[in-house]
């Protein structure tokens, strides 16, 4: 499984792409919307993990244009500044998770190893 990890800092991105190879799936670091969207056009990516707080895109462009590129790929939010009516806006646009920062090791390695089986189920 190939998962792509967006997030503005790179330590926080480093920290995340390095548990996700430890855990034995790919992982692929962009530090702004566009340069995503650049990558999500260059190779084919089965999960998008993306803080909804970009500088350069709003959360909601960049789910749906990421969603237009690649239907089939899911997509987990993080976000530091969690509220009701934010989760219930980014739940909306067709997300598979929505996490808060910190980032919960047990937690996210849950969802990509879910992904995972059902990515393998399905293209049986």
């Amino acid at each position: 499984m190939h998962v792509l990890v967006v997030d503005k800092d790179p330590t926080i991105s480093s920290f995340i792409s390095g548990l996700i190879r430890r855990w034995g799936y790919e992982a692929d670091e962009s530090h702004s919307g566009r340069e995503a969207l650049e990558m999500v056009g260059e190779k084919e990516f089965d999960l998008v993990l993306m803080d909804i707080a970009m500088q350069d895109m709003n959360a909601s462009d960049l789910i749906s244009r990421i969603k237009a590129a690649m239907p089939f790929a899911g997509i987990v939010t993080m976000t530091d500044r969690n509220s009701g009516e934010l989760e219930n806006a980014i739940r909306t646009l067709g997300i598979v998770y929505y996490m808060s920062k910190p980032v919960n090791e047990q937690s996210l390695k849950e969802i990509l190893d879910h992904m995972y089986l059902r990515k393998r189920d399905t293209s049986r």
